[in-house]
């Protein structure tokens, strides 16, 4: 029973290292909204930041629809930020048809003119037209 147990935590330790020493990172703060708080209707849920060459950034992830109301599409503006929380570019997209109380997914390109890294992106809800 014991090098059961001993051989259960040194894979645990094993999947851990192999995780972190891949480069992905694990933010809490950036996947997914913990405090559940909104001023609209849509909120973003989660966000993936990919980065590519030429000081491009792909965003991704997921909104959620918390009105009661279906929307026949949606604007909403995509920022990312530095590590210094500094607003380092912005972009404008709009998303089609999101169902009342449902989720959709998101795609966005960023690039950084000056070459500083963003470390973190928010959407935000500009308008929508429901219906």
């Amino acid at each position: 029973m014991q090098s059961r147990k001993s051989a259960l935590t040194l894979s645990f330790l094993i999947v851990i290292s192999i995780v972190m020493t891949s480069g992905c990172t694990f933010d809490m703060g950036n996947l997914i909204n913990q405090k559940n708080d909104s001023k609209g209707d849509i909120i973003q849920y989660t966000v993936n930041i990919d980065e590519s060459n030429n000081n491009s950034y792909h965003v991704n992830g997921m909104v959620e629809n918390r009105a009661n109301q279906n929307y026949s599409s949606v604007n909403l503006t995509v920022t990312g930020y530095n590590a210094k929380k500094e607003t380092i570019s912005q972009t404008k997209i709009t998303l089609p048809k999101i169902l009342a109380h449902d989720y959709a997914n998101y795609d966005a390109w960023l690039t950084s003119s000056n070459g500083e890294k963003i470390t973190t992106a928010t959407v935000g809800f500009i308008n929508g037209t429901k219906g």
